[in-house]
């Protein structure tokens, strides 16, 4: 797993559902990301969620629901051995689901033979969203809006990559740039959530 990541004073990195415990969640903006990891195959996928302007946050079930607008951005990662390559990704089983087409997404064949996918942009959430509660080898993660905010998703992602999907240390570099310069350049706090 990767670890999470503190400075002295300010936390770059806490648990999603630790830092909503301990009144720490920031309301103003900030980026959630969410893995699913199937421990047994390397089968991953991982959620990217920016939001900004929340206006309530409250426990739903077996998650936290944020009335807030949000982009959703996924990545997948398949391993070399995954026998339904061929079926779209939002048509797969539901732990095997993103909502995207091949068509929608950039893709990275490792050395490894293992593939990763990520969406060209993310998707619109207008309204409010729910994050699950993590299980497993899952994880959630809020990451604040501090000035090497990019950089610390970079090496989350470099690290996940490697440690719990088992990619080539190269590829887990590589994929993990391209997925954070999409999310500076389409995810970031512009006046994109200002009423």
């Amino acid at each position: 797993m990767a670890k999470t990541e503190k400075a002295s004073k300010t936390a770059k990195v806490l648990s999603l559902f630790d830092a909503y415990a301990s009144d720490q969640l920031p309301k103003d903006q900030g980026y959630i990301v969410s893995s699913f990891i199937n421990g047994n195959t390397g089968y991953s996928i991982y959620e990217v969620i920016s939001y900004s302007g929340v206006k309530a946050i409250y426990p739903d079930g077996s998650g936290l629901t944020f009335q807030s607008q949000g982009k959703k951005l996924h990545a997948l990662i398949e391993p070399a051995s995954y026998p339904n390559k061929g079926i779209e990704p939002y048509l797969r089983n539901n732990v095997e689901q993103i909502p995207l087409r091949f068509k929608e997404v950039s893709k990275l064949i490792t050395r490894n033979q293992s593939t990763v996918y990520w969406a060209k942009k993310p998707i619109e959430s207008l309204s409010s969203f729910t994050v699950a509660r993590p299980k497993g080898f899952n994880v959630s993660f809020v990451f604040y809006d501090l000035p090497d905010l990019y950089d610390t998703l970079t090496k989350f992602f470099e690290q996940s990559f490697t440690k719990d999907a088992g990619l080539p240390l190269a590829d887990a570099k590589k994929s993990a740039q391209e997925i954070s310069s999409v999310i500076k350049s389409t995810m970031s706090f512009r006046n994109d959530y200002q009423d």
